[in-house]
């Protein structure tokens, strides 16, 4: 076991680089390098904290959510046994965020209560940011728009007051994504370019790159593919800047998806691209999405794709479109997209003509096995 000062050095430099990691995409080999190093170490309490923090913040954004609340919860124990009240309350902040992922709204929001009475105690501004952050998030999972803007907009004043500019990038970005799912698109796009703005000025390419995607989702949704497509391809130049090999992959798969309906062989080459990098990274997930929207893309135009043909069978089986979205691990805008676009196939206008389809198709048993085998690696 490593001792002494170069343990230490150890340890606190590969902390100091998880924000190169992260803006890199580079989740795993930070994680293993951080994991690596903590092992061997016999760091101080506080050092120990801060690498299971950034461990934790690198397993979230891998979507290992196990592992994220794990780092968490022993960073808390750390901060709190050596009376550090204020790291204690910010990490109890990111813990919310880990359980609001796993779907655990009710134990992510007492969680994030309590961080906030844990901050406001200490009168630390940032770690109230945080907890209403998370707050902000919770209440919009939770189908409460009024509360998650008042939470997050409390944040972003806090965050802005404070300097803490990339955190206020962030919150700006989450007002982006409540204001979309609220149907004011016309907000969201001044809040996502409000954090474009605020990433640029940062430096910071990749959350500059994901503000870009998010603009040019909005602008797909609306019909502006040629707006799209620009966007997505600066959102794909930052990605490769970085070295963000899966957010390329994931803009490569995005390209295609708009260039389909202007150019199926750029279209196919772009998926095939995205298949190839998301089978390099070992992304098995991203690797079955690319490939099913190719073969949606050859597709007759009246003929209903394999997603389609499940989000009908979980119509049938009298699922709301919340509860679908639950189950498929999407969004609700993106169920209503499959709706919309299954309607224009097969010429109908109601629910229930749709159900009454399902029903002879047999897709209603179909849709709800589907979703138990493939849940896990569903990405949409």
């Amino acid at each position: 076991m490593s001792t002494g000062t170069q343990a230490t050095s150890t340890l606190v430099l590969a902390t100091r680089l998880t924000s190169h990691w992260e803006s890199h995409g580079q989740f795993l080999a930070g994680r293993q390098t951080l994991e690596s190093a903590l092992a061997e170490s016999d760091d101080p309490p506080p050092d120990r904290a801060a690498a299971h923090r950034a461990i934790a913040t690198l397993a979230m954004a891998q979507g290992d959510l196990m592992a994220a609340r794990g780092h968490l919860e022993a960073a808390i124990a750390i901060h709190e046994a050596i009376g550090d009240e204020r790291s204690a309350a910010s990490a109890t902040a990111a813990l919310a965020i880990a359980l609001l992922h796993a779907g655990d709204l009710g134990a992510a929001e007492r969680v994030a209560r309590s961080a906030l009475v844990a901050a406001s105690l200490v009168d630390d501004k940032r770690g109230r940011g945080f907890a209403l952050t998370s707050l902000g998030l919770i209440a919009s999972a939770d189908g409460r728009p009024a509360d998650a803007f008042d939470r997050l907009l409390e944040a972003l004043q806090i965050f802005r007051g404070d300097g803490a500019r990339k955190e206020a990038a962030s919150v700006l970005t989450n007002l982006g994504n409540v204001a979309h799912d609220g149907g004011d698109d016309h907000r969201s796009v001044r809040f996502y370019d409000g954090a474009r703005q605020l990433f640029d000025a940062l430096g910071d390419r990749r959350g500059a790159a994901m503000c870009l995607n998010n603009l040019a989702l909005l602008a797909a949704a609306h019909s502006d593919l040629d707006h799209a497509i620009e966007l997505g391809r600066q959102a794909h130049d930052h990605f490769i800047a970085v070295g963000d090999l899966h957010g390329e992959a994931a803009m490569l798969n995005n390209l295609a998806g708009w260039w389909g309906t202007h150019d199926a062989c750029e279209a196919t080459a772009l998926y095939g691209q995205a298949i190839a990098l998301f089978e390099k990274l070992g992304d098995t997930a991203g690797r079955h999405t690319a490939r099913a929207n190719l073969d949606d893309l050859r597709l007759e135009p009246t003929e209903v794709s394999k997603r389609e043909a499940q989000v009908a069978g979980l119509v049938a089986s009298g699922l709301s479109n919340r509860e679908i979205a639950a189950q498929l691990f999407i969004s609700e805008r993106t169920v209503h997209s499959h709706l919309s676009h299954i309607f224009t196939k097969l010429g109908l206008t109601s629910r229930t003509q749709l159900a009454t389809w399902a029903d002879r198709q047999g897709l209603s048993e179909d849709a709800v096995q589907g979703v138990r085998s493939s849940a896990s690696v569903t990405r949409v």
